[in-house]
């Protein structure tokens, strides 16, 4: 049986999810024959299966003769490995991946091989600088390994730059690696760096803090062509919100922001949500769950989509407001407008309470009455003076 397809949109060699334990030269010779046999190689994927060293140099070896490789799949291909032996593996691919100047799309995902595996990568991303989509999410780079990466990517910029050619590099995934905010500060270079070029960054559950937040925006703000933004579950505040919000409207082709269940809290979330009113009337997909907005900022909701005429999915649920109110509705009325009635997402896990609202509300007309009352007694008190002076 062939492990090799062939279409108009080339030709793949896949034995992707099969959960093939393989640890030697012999192990995989039915498949490195296969790859050596086919001429116009455009397509790999090995995803799903587990390769020892032996396994991992044969395949490399096998794929060096193929120019024409445009898609490189090799996520989740170390399961049950010990860690020293990863980066053997990881040498032997860069070193067979990184003259191919077809090769457009990297994807090294679920392979946890940490900043020791980021060091053999720095090889690839700074020789072959025609890939323009890379993904490395969940590969437990943490905050050595966002630095090695962002090293590589710089210095493949910096090259490319003395070659008179702009970076190819459009897309990056890199989500899920527990690099902090000071590995995002690292990052924040390479994002400059390739700042013409980013169409697309996806860096979700990092475990980013709001001073990190900031800087990455105030580096993305520089990307202009940015069309896809995805930083999830990190965490905002008002800080980070504030970030976001100063640079947002920059990003005139921005088609989706994946801001969820990032803490923008009751505050942070009106300056996002006011900033997002003024332009980024290209946007098809906005995330806002879970993120503690409040009655108030549900209410910029409606102004927000009045020029968002594109809007295909709007989550808004896990907030703090009344999914029944008139926000809701009046957000209702708009999509409908735009034919987009469809849009709005799920309401079912609101975070809002009736009753706490109200208690609120009344504690603040307590205050305001409190207040006004205060106001009065001053000025009762000063007409009685006046009025003992004229007695005197």
């Amino acid at each position: 049986m062939t492990n090799v397809t062939r279409s108009d949109a080339g030709v793949v060699f896949s034995i992707e999810g099969k959960t093939l334990k393989l640890d030697t030269a012999d192990d995989v010779k039915v498949y490195t024959d296969e790859i050596a046999a086919t001429e116009g190689l455009t397509e790999i994927r090995l995803s799903g299966n587990t390769f020892g060293v032996e396994a991992g140099r044969a395949i490399a070896a096998a794929l060096k003769g193929q120019y024409s490789l445009k898609i490189a799949s090799l996520s989740d291909m170390f399961t049950s490995r010990l860690r020293n032996e990863i980066p053997l593996v990881l040498e032997a691919l860069v070193e067979a991946l990184e003259d191919k100047k077809t090769l457009v799309e990297l994807d090294l995902s679920d392979n946890a091989f940490g900043p020791a595996g980021a060091e053999p990568l720095q090889r690839l991303l700074i020789n072959n600088r025609y890939i323009q989509i890379l993904r490395l999410y969940n590969n437990g780079l943490g905050i050595e390994g966002a630095r090695l990466v962002s090293e590589a990517l710089v210095m493949s910029a910096q090259k490319s730059k003395e070659e008179g050619r702009k970076s190819c590099l459009k897309v990056i995934y890199i989500g899920r690696n527990r690099m902090e905010s000071p590995g995002v500060m690292h990052l924040c270079k390479a994002f400059r760096a390739h700042s013409g070029s980013l169409l697309e960054v996806r860096m979700p559950q990092n475990s980013i803090r709001p001073e990190g937040i900031a800087a990455l925006m105030e580096a993305l703000s520089e990307c202009k062509n940015l069309e896809h933004l995805d930083v999830q579950d990190n965490t905002f505040t008002e800080k980070g919100s504030a970030g976001l919000a100063n640079v947002v409207d920059g990003w005139k082709n921005l088609k989706a922001l994946h801001i969820g269940d990032c803490l923008l809290g009751a505050e942070g979330s009106k300056l996002v949500l006011t900033a997002l009113t003024k332009g980024n009337t290209a946007l098809e997909k906005l995330h806002l769950a879970f993120n503690e907005i409040d009655t108030d900022g549900a209410a910029l909701v409606p102004e927000l989509l009045l020029n968002k005429k594109s809007i295909l999915l709007l989550e808004l649920n896990g907030n703090a407001f009344d999914p029944e109110g008139d926000s809701v509705r009046d957000i209702k009325r708009v999509l409908l407008e735009h034919g987009n009635e469809g849009a709005l997402d799920e309401l079912d896990e609101m975070e809002w309470d009736e009753e706490e609202e109200q208690s609120e509300e009344e504690s603040e007309n307590d205050d305001e009455k409190a207040t006004a009352a205060d106001e009065d007694d001053d000025e009762i008190n000063k007409l009685t003076a006046a009025t003992a002076k004229l007695n005197v």
